[in-house]
């Protein structure tokens, strides 16, 4: 019997959309930046390889990288709702690779409230898609891996290590991370999901 659902936050629950256009902005502002198209391409080709888009893409071009705009981070449309009425039947919980004060920022989103365990990787010192921080998330949580979900964006952090602890999966296709590869990983999710609110069609 599944007891706890654990979400990953950017793309997952939270909306990125904003941010990743601000820093794709600040990329092609600078010296030797390529043609949005070629850029925007790139990052797809990467994301599809289940790599950084971003990060990857800047690196190739001989790109800085900017900080991340954590003001124009949202939360999508429906969350509120959708997590009130999951924690009517479940308990929830956090698990994202997130800088400190997460909790201060989910209290900020409004959303807080519906958490029962917030872990995060700055403050456990661990981060996805290393086994150790789902194990310490399970363990806080009292519960076997077979009696949670983990509800996430990537397929590298997210379902593969979280479906090799046992953990039962859903891959929320929403992001920068919609476009990766269920072949590049041994695990395939349990559902796939076109956004974050059709979870509960699963749940």
């Amino acid at each position: 019997m599944i007891k706890w659902l654990f979400f990953d936050l950017g793309s997952t629950l939270i909306d990125e959309s904003e941010c990743a256009e601000y820093r794709t902005r600040e990329l092609l502002k600078q010296r030797g930046a390529p043609s949005r198209e070629i850029l925007e391409r790139r990052m797809a080709e990467l994301a599809a390889q289940n790599r950084l888009p971003y990060k990857d893409a800047a690196r190739e071009f001989g790109l800085q990288t900017v900080k991340w705009p954590y003001q124009l981070e949202k939360v999508y449309v429906g969350v509120p709702r959708i997590l009130e009425a999951l924690s009517k039947n479940y308990r929830l919980g956090v698990l994202a690779n997130q800088s400190a004060e997460t909790e201060w920022r989910l209290q900020k989103y409004g959303i807080c409230q519906y958490f029962d365990l917030i872990i995060s990787s700055a403050e456990i010192g661990f981060s996805k898609p290393d086994l150790k921080i789902f194990e310490i998330a399970l363990d806080k949580a009292g519960c076997a891996p077979s009696e949670a979900y983990m509800i996430g964006d990537r397929l590298d952090n997210d379902i593969e290590p979280a479906t090799r602890l046992g953990m039962r999966t859903i891959w929320v296709r929403q992001g920068v991370f919609a476009g990766g590869s269920l072949k590049l990983i041994h695990h395939r999710p349990d559902h796939i999901v076109g956004g974050i609110e059709d979870i509960t069609e699963y749940l």
